[in-house]
C-alpha cells in the first residue's frame, strides 16, 4: 500500500504544479494581425488580465522575423460603480514591434512569461506576409474641384465558376477593395435574370483583411455571399451591383505635412460577369432524374430491427455531397399495398465554401404494416448529373426483406368486421327473395319507366366527370392544382392533431409542409422552383391582392421562426388559424 500511496501523492503534487501554469497561460492573450506586408512594421502584444504580477516575456524569435523594438509595457485599469456596486479591472500589455523580412507564412513560436514569479508558456501564432506594393499609383488622385481622393476603391463579383450546367449550384462573393479606411453607407444587390439565388446567413460582422491584387495591397471585405442556380442554358449575365462609401478626401490646398482631410461620398460598381450555362444532355437521362446536379453519396438503413403489424417502421435515407441537393426532390419508396404509408420527414444542413456547396439531407420514411409474413421493400434509386464527369450517375440502395411479426391485436377486429358484413349480405339476400312479388308490381308502374331516362342522365354526368378527371390526370400539374385545396385540408387535419397532442416541432414542420405543398400544387411549380420571391411574383402577376401576399410571406416567416423560438402559450393555435385563413383567402381567387 505504501508504494501506491507514494505514487498517488506524487501525481497530486504534479497536478498542483501544472494547474497554475495552464491557468496562467490561458489568461495571457496573444494579439497580432492575421496578414501583414513585407517590410512594414507591425505589433505583437501579450496581454494579461488578473491579479498576478506580469513581469516579463521572452523575445519571440523566428526565421524571417526581425524584432525592431520591445517589449513596451502598458498598464490599463478601469473602475465603475453601478447601483452602489463597484468593480475594477486591470490589464498589462507587453508589446513587440516586428518586421517580416520575406513573404509567405511565418510561425511565431511559443514564448515563456513570468507571471506571479512562476514560468508559464504562452502559445504562438501564424502570420501571413504579403509582398509590398508594386507600381502603386499616387496616393492622391484628383477628384472634384478643390479636392483629391486619397485612395483606390473597386468592387468585384467573384463567382466560383464561369462555365456551369443548368441547375448547378455555384457560390458567388461580392468583395470590396480599398487602399484606405472607409465606411459603408449603402449597398444595392444585383437583380438576377435566369438564376435562382440563395443568400447566405450574415451576422453583420465583416472581417477586414489584407490582400495582394495585381501587385498592390488592399484592404478587402466580403459584402455578400450567395449561391446561384442557373435556370436555363445559354449565355447569362450577372448584372453589376453598387455600393456607397464614405472615404477620405483631402483638400487641394492642404499642407503636405500638417494638412487635414475630410470624409466624402463615393460610389463604386462591380463589372457584369458573363456565365456560360450548358444544357443538361438528354442522352442517358434516367427516368427518375429530378434535377440533381453535382456529386453525391447515398446510404439507406432500416431503423426498425423487429417490425410488427400495427407498429410504425422507419427507413432512413442519407444523401450528401456537393451540388444543388437542397433543391432536389427526394426519392420515393414503393411500400407493399398492405402498408399504411405516411409523409416522410426531411432535414437538411449545408456548408458553403468559396468554391462549392456541400449539403446533407436526411429523409425518414414511415409506414405501418398490416399483415404478418415476409415482405420485400424494393431498393431506392437516386439519379444525378455529374458536371465533372459530364454524365448521369444513378445510386441504388439495397432491398429490404422484412419478417413482419404479429403486433397489437387489431387484426381480430378486421376478421370480426368481415364476418358481420357476410351476415348482413345473407340477411339482405333472404329479405330480397321474400319481397320479390312487391318488386314485380312496382316494375309495372309509370315511375319505373321514368327511371330509365334518369339513369341515362346520371350516366352522362358520370361520363363527363370521369372524362374531366382523366384529362386532369393526363395534365399532372393541372390535376394537382385542382386538388390543391383538398390536399391542404387533409394536411391541416394532421397539423391539427399534432397541435392537440402538443407536439410542437412536428406541428411546425407539418404546417410548413402544408403551405409549400399547397403553393406548389396551386401554382403548378416543382419543389426546386419554390421560394418566397418566385411565389410572390407569380401571385402578383395573377392578380392576387398585395395584402394577401404579405400575409402569406409573413406566416411562412413566422412558422420558420417559431420552430426555433421559445414556446408561448397560444402561439401554435394562432399560427394554425392564420395558416388556414391565408390558404382560404388564396383559394377564393382563380389563379
Amino acid at each position: 500500500m505504501k508504494p501506491i500511496a507514494f505514487v498517488g501523492r506524487t501525481l497530486l503534487l504534479l497536478l498542483a504544479l501544472l494547474l497554475p501554469l495552464s491557468l496562467g497561460a490561458q489568461t495571457i492573450r496573444v494579439e497580432v494581425p492575421q496578414t501583414v506586408v513585407q517590410g512594414t512594421p507591425f505589433q505583437l502584444s501579450y496581454t494579461y488580465s488578473g491579479s498576478e504580477d506580469f513581469e516579463r516575456v521572452t523575445e519571440p524569435k523566428a526565421a524571417g522575423l526581425q524584432v525592431l523594438y520591445g517589449p513596451a509595457r502598458q498598464q490599463m485599469s478601469s473602475y465603475q460603480n453601478i447601483n452602489g456596486r463597484s468593480s475594477s479591472t486591470s490589464s498589462v500589455s507587453l508589446t513587440f514591434t516586428l518586421l517580416a523580412e520575406h513573404t509567405g507564412n511565418i510561425s511565431i513560436p511559443a514564448v515563456t512569461a513570468i507571471l506571479g514569479g512562476k514560468r508559464v508558456t504562452v502559445h504562438g501564432a501564424t502570420v501571413r506576409v504579403l509582398p509590398p506594393d508594386k507600381n502603386a499609383p499616387s496616393a492622391r488622385s484628383q477628384g472634384a474641384a478643390g479636392t483629391s481622393v486619397t485612395g483606390t476603391y473597386f468592387f468585384r463579383a467573384l463567382p466560383s465558376a464561369t462555365v456551369v450546367y443548368e441547375k448547378q449550384a455555384f457560390p458567388i462573393r461580392y468583395k470590396l477593395y480599398a487602399t484606405t479606411e472607409f465606411e459603408i453607407n449603402s449597398y444595392e444587390a444585383p437583380q438576377y435574370d435566369g438564376f435562382l439565388s440563395e443568400k447566405q446567413a450574415d451576422d453583420g460582422r465583416r472581417q477586414l483583411q489584407l490582400e495582394t491584387y495585381q501587385g498592390r495591397n488592399y484592404r478587402t471585405v466580403d459584402i455578400l455571399s450567395e449561391v446561384l442556380f442557373a435556370q436555363r442554358s445559354g449565355t447569362l449575365t450577372i448584372p453589376s451591383s453598387k455600393i456607397g462609401l464614405r472615404v477620405p478626401i483631402a483638400q487641394a490646398d492642404d499642407d503636405p505635412f500638417f494638412g487635414s482631410s475630410m470624409m466624402g461620398d463615393r460610389e463604386v460598381r462591380s463589372a457584369p460577369v458573363t456565365i456560360q450555362v450548358r444544357p443538361l444532355p438528354n442522352e442517358g437521362k434516367p427516368a427518375d432524374f429530378s434535377g440533381a446536379v453535382g456529386s453525391f453519396r447515398m446510404r439507406a438503413e432500416l431503423l426498425t430491427k423487429t417490425p410488427k403489424t400495427n407498429e410504425s417502421l422507419t427507413i432512413r435515407l442519407t444523401l450528401e455531397g456537393t451540388g444543388n441537393l437542397k433543391q432536389v426532390t427526394s426519392p420515393t419508396i414503393s411500400f407493399p399495398q398492405d402498408f399504411e404509408v405516411y409523409d416522410p420527414k426531411e432535414s437538411y444542413e449545408e456548408k458553403i465554401s468559396a468554391t462549392e456547396v456541400y449539403g446533407k439531407k436526411i429523409i425518414e420514411y414511415f409506414a405501418i404494416p398490416r399483415r404478418t409474413g415476409t415482405v420485400t421493400i424494393p431498393s431506392l434509386s437516386f439519379s444525378y448529373f455529374d458536371p465533372h464527369l459530364g454524365r448521369y450517375e444513378t445510386l441504388r440502395s439495397q432491398t429490404f426483406t422484412l419478417q413482419v411479426a404479429q403486433g397489437r391485436e387489431t387484426a381480430a377486429d378486421d376478421r370480426s368486421s368481415l364476418r358481420q358484413q357476410e351476415q348482413l349480405l345473407r340477411q339482405l339476400y333472404s329479405e330480397g327473395s321474400l319481397g320479390a312479388p312487391k318488386g314485380l308490381l312496382w316494375a309495372q308502374s309509370w315511375s319505373y319507366l321514368l327511371l330509365f331516362p334518369l339513369i341515362a342522365l346520371i350516366g352522362l354526368i358520370a361520363y363527363l366527370v370521369i372524362a374531366r378527371d382523366r384529362g386532369l390526370r393526363a395534365d399532372s400539374l393541372g390535376y394537382k392544382a385542382s386538388r390543391a385545396s383538398s390536399v391542404a385540408t387533409k394536411r391541416l387535419r394532421i397539423a391539427r392533431k399534432l397541435l392537440e397532442a402538443g407536439e410542437r416541432e412536428a406541428f411546425y414542420e407539418e404546417t410548413l409542409r402544408v403551405l409549400w405543398g399547397y403553393l406548389g400544387d396551386k401554382l403548378r411549380l416543382p419543389a426546386s422552383e419554390l421560394s418566397r420571391a418566385s411565389v410572390s411574383e407569380l401571385l402578383r402577376m395573377r392578380g392576387l391582392d398585395e395584402e394577401i401576399i404579405a400575409r402569406l410571406t409573413a406566416v411562412i416567416d413566422e412558422v420558420e421562426f417559431a420552430r426555433y423560438a421559445p414556446a408561448k402559450e397560444g402561439d401554435m393555435q394562432a399560427l394554425y388559424d392564420t395558416t388556414a385563413e391565408v390558404i382560404s383567402a388564396i383559394d377564393t381567387h382563380k389563379l
